[in-house]
């Protein structure tokens, strides 16, 4: 038995190195997420982490901000939510103005085309100074985020123009 004493002690002495560093590594999970990440920021999308819409319960998600070209006079503020329910009074099928603060109808029809091509699990819609923003729970895989990229580059300029406020002098300048 003393022979495997020093035996047994320089085992539990490597388990007691090596039992934390297996914990600091991260799992499948959190390296997926680590990657999708590091793709967007390359190609200028910020990512941030927010609650859902109320309408989804507790819980956070990532929402995806493509960067508006010109900032200055844009009418942002709104978030189009996705309800539990579809229901005619609804924007859009299942989605809907957050506090009833709607985007310029100028943006309606980009934004209902938008709808359409994002991943099916995306839970809002937002603008924000920051920029154009898809709420996304990061599911789907590779074949969803390339399809929530290829959605905000297409429709963040278009939405852009269309919610860019007209100066009340450009404004009667067109009506001379």
């Amino acid at each position: 038995m003393s022979d495997w004493l020093p035996v047994i002690i320089v085992g539990f002495a490597i388990a007691l190195v090596l039992g934390p560093v297996m914990w600091l590594k991260p799992n499948a999970r959190d390296s997926r997420l680590a990657d999708l990440r590091s793709r967007a920021a390359q190609a200028g999308i910020t990512v941030q982490i927010q609650a859902l819409p109320v309408a989804l319960g507790d819980g956070t998600a990532a929402v995806y901000y493509h960067r508006w070209q010109n900032r200055k006079g844009l009418s942002v503020g709104w978030v189009l939510d996705k309800q539990r329910i579809e229901h005619e009074l609804n924007f859009s099928g299942v989605w809907d103005w957050a506090d009833g603060q709607p985007a310029p109808q100028g943006a309606w029809k980009y934004l209902r085309e938008l709808l359409e091509r994002i991943p099916r699990d995306a839970c809002a819609i937002t603008a924000t100074p920051v920029g154009l923003g898809i709420q996304w729970p990061e599911s789907g895989g590779n074949q969803a985020f390339q399809k929530l990229m290829a959605s905000l580059d297409e429709y963040t300029p278009l939405i852009e123009e269309a919610i860019r406020k007209v100066s009340s002098r450009a404004a009667t300048e067109g009506l001379s």
